[in-house]
């Protein structure tokens, strides 16, 4: 920007220096006395233009090139619920979400089934999962082992296997996003059953709600408490 104003500086003092006597002579009409514009006129004029023009063309281009802010990536529209986008990206408000559903399915179809039970009246049931249920999905696995063999100072031979094993998840292309190949699911692991019922003070009745629940849930004993329901 500087050496283009030094040029045009310099062209400026050129074209004052080389103005003539003839050049400077006013045009006088018969009506009146006007002046005609000098060309030291018409390039001011066109300096001025080019000028604007230059600046308007560096504003333009610093609003283009301007980089986003902070505030303009946190300006995005938050998810469903309205809260922090960074807890759903990390999964923790949909994990909580998929826990409970599941803790009430197995809490509904526990109550049913102890309810048919022989000596057990009003039940009441509690289940608390450790997990989500977990996806197990499809892998190439490609296994390399080799064998080399040494020699030491004694010249005694010693042979050394080396093995690598890599793994890759076999993805399918789907609609709108690729997805894994899931092969089966596993249910989510439970971390202790509360079952509150009436007749669970009588010793069998006791016993047939914790085999029931063993049956059903697959958990051990020491992880069921069987509790008498007052009434």
């Amino acid at each position: 920007m500087n050496q283009l104003w030094e040029k045009l500086k310099s062209l400026f003092m050129k074209q004052q220096g080389e103005t003539t006597q003839e050049e400077k002579k006013i045009v006088v009409g018969s009506k009146g006395k006007n002046q005609k514009l000098k060309p030291l006129h018409y390039f001011i004029v066109i300096l001025g233009i080019g000028i604007a023009i230059m600046i308007l063309t560096d504003f333009l281009r610093v609003e283009k090139d301007q980089p986003l802010g902070f505030g303009d990536i946190g300006s995005e529209a938050p998810g469903p619920s309205g809260g922090d986008s960074t807890s759903q990206v990390l999964g923790g408000s949909p994990t909580t979400d998929v826990i409970a559903e599941y803790e009430n399915i197995y809490e509904t179809q526990l109550r049913d089934i102890l309810a048919s039970v022989v000596g057990v009246g009003e039940v009441e049931v509690m289940v608390n999962l450790e997990s989500t249920p977990e996806l197990v999905v499809e892998k190439n696995r490609n296994i390399r082992s080799s064998t080399n063999q040494e020699m030491d100072k004694e010249k005694a031979t010693r042979n050394q296997n080396d093995q690598s094993r890599d793994e890759q998840v076999v993805i399918v292309q789907g609609g709108k996003q690729d997805a894994p190949v899931i092969v089966k699911t596993l249910k989510p692991k439970i971390r202790g059953v509360l079952v509150v019922a009436k007749g669970a003070d009588n010793i069998q009745v006791k016993a047939w709600i914790t085999e029931a629940v063993q049956k059903v849930l697959d958990v051990p004993a020491y992880k069921i408490s069987i509790l008498p329901k007052k009434g």
